[in-house]
């Protein structure tokens, strides 16, 4: 039953990425936090919303860019790593896990929303039509139905994740505990690919300086202590 729950307040949050509010709250350190108060652990949803947030910072869904929804994989992700880990005893094995299956769940997310996007030009056109006959007030309806359509996608998507990750994080969890610390070093490149990802971002001559400014202040930072 908490997949239903997870997959009702998923799809909510995701309905933040383009179709409405736009308050940023589909972000993944914001979702993931949400996600994980939710979920009784509000630390583990921070800290996998940090790391999530560094891949999927520069790809933004801005007007009809199609980007992978990692919004979605962010809840779906988080969700998992908070139900299998053990203590941070396999934190390592489950987030690298959690992340490799959090990748095809994006890109399925991006394809529905390709999908989405499709049936929506289809129903413009069909409005269009009824609009020129008079009737205006079709566009509230039209509105609110696609509303109604996204947040059923993801829903199911999530819903539909979240219990094809059980089936497989019940295999996940025979990894030896012993292994986490090789999974470190898969978390250490996360980090490293997040840091270059956001580099990208402040790649304007204008931000050189700020992130000259910010690696030496890490750096003293780093020494001092």
């Amino acid at each position: 039953m908490e997949n239903i729950y997870i997959g009702l307040i998923g799809s909510l949050l995701v309905l933040d990425t383009t179709v409405a509010f736009q308050f940023l709250i589909s972000q993944p350190l914001i979702a993931c936090t949400l996600l994980g108060w939710f979920l009784g652990d509000i630390q583990l949803g921070v800290q996998v919303g940090m790391y999530l947030q560094l891949l999927w910072l520069s790809s933004m869904p801005v007007g009809a860019a199609i980007v992978p929804e990692g919004n979605i994989a962010a809840i779906v992700i988080a969700a998992l790593v908070i139900r299998y880990n053990s203590n941070y005893e396999n934190f390592n094995i489950i987030l690298i896990c959690g992340l490799l299956y959090g990748i095809g769940v994006s890109y399925l997310g991006g394809q529905l929303v390709v999908l989405y996007r499709k049936t929506n030009q289809y129903l413009l056109q069909k409005v269009l039509v009824l609009a020129r006959k008079g009737k205006l007030n079709i566009f509230d309806v039209i509105n609110y139905l696609g509303l109604i359509f996204h947040y059923s996608l993801m829903f199911i998507l999530i819903v539909l994740a979240m219990y094809l990750g059980d089936f497989l994080f019940k295999y996940v969890q025979n990894i030896p505990v012993e292994w986490d610390k090789y999974f470190k070093y898969g978390v250490m490149s996360l980090i490293g690919i997040g840091a270059g990802l956001v580099l990208s971002v402040f790649k304007e001559k204008m931000y050189h300086l700020l992130i000259a400014v910010g690696l030496v202040v890490g750096c003293l930072l780093f020494v001092l202590k």
